[in-house]
């Protein structure tokens, strides 16, 4: 083959050109959040560390990596990649990086470091202030640390910016049962009911908090719709027998765990349940 053939031959070959680093690195973002979807965390793990070593200064990639080691129950990890994703986004500036503040206050209060919790959660708020679940975030950790007048606050903005929600209504109760402020709580209770009629819990909680409040005949109409409910559910059979008892009546339901087939008996949740309907100032 001549030159001038070999030049032609040369010319006519498909050009695959190397893909650059960035590319490389959202593949493997790509390839790491699909693993990661069918829950293998590991290897998902894997393959956002090479999306990292493609482009080790982007905070988006950094915050994949945090979210990774979480999944993989490696906090520490974690935690470290998330304070690299947020320095690496104010180094480059622009807007915060609000999926790294609510990972790094998640694990935050993982630790018990209330207080740090709060810092990166407001960070998001900050950004996102139209968000309501991050206020729910920040109000969670406003009470671990005792603010509970702040916490409200923060579930009543949430009730603003989604009305309809019933889970801001039961946290804003449960808020309220801290406070001793029991009317709002119940309050918040049945709206919660009402908005969501088929969550057993829900009433479940509203028939402990009219006990606490001594109102027990309004109590166990709520206690015997969550049976019928769940009439296979022996700890709410449970529940329902202690209502009655309180309300001086005879027990007239099973409680037998092995009487009730397919029952799910959890003693520890019976007492609490229990333990939230106590009078207010009963030991």
């Amino acid at each position: 083959m001549d030159n001038q053939q070999s030049s032609l031959a040369h010319q006519q070959e498909p050009i695959v050109e190397e893909q650059g680093p960035l590319e490389r690195s959202q593949q493997h973002e790509a390839k790491g959040d699909a693993l990661g979807d069918d829950g293998q965390f590991s290897s998902a793990l894997g393959e956002y560390k090479k999306a990292v070593r493609f482009d080790p200064a982007s905070p988006q990639r950094l915050t994949k990596l945090a979210e990774g080691y979480a999944a993989a129950d490696l906090p520490l990890k974690a935690l470290e990649a998330y304070q690299r994703a947020i320095q690496a986004q104010r180094e480059q500036g622009g807007a915060e990086l609000v999926d790294a503040h609510i990972g790094l206050g998640d694990l935050c209060r993982t630790f018990a470091h209330s207080a740090a919790a709060v810092r990166s959660y407001e960070r998001a708020v900050r950004s996102r202030p139209r968000h309501p679940f991050y206020r729910w975030k920040l109000a969670v950790a406003l009470a671990a640390l005792g603010l509970y007048d702040q916490a409200e606050k923060q579930l009543l903005t949430a009730l603003e910016l989604s009305p309809g929600d019933s889970f801001y209504h039961f946290q804003l109760a449960d808020v309220y049962l801290i406070m001793r402020r029991d009317d709002e709580a119940i309050a918040q209770l049945q709206r919660a009911v009402d908005l969501a009629p088929r969550d057993d819990y829900y009433r479940l909680r509203l028939g402990a908090a009219l006990l606490r409040m001594e109102r027990v005949a309004e109590a166990i109409p709520n206690f015997e719709r969550v049976v019928e409910m769940q009439p296979q559910n022996s700890s709410y059979r449970t529940i329902l027998r202690y209502a009655y008892t309180r309300n001086h009546e005879e027990p007239a339901i099973a409680v037998d765990v092995d009487m009730v087939e397919l029952g799910a008996y959890d003693e520890d949740f019976v007492r609490r349940i229990v333990l939230l309907s106590q009078p207010i100032g009963a030991a």
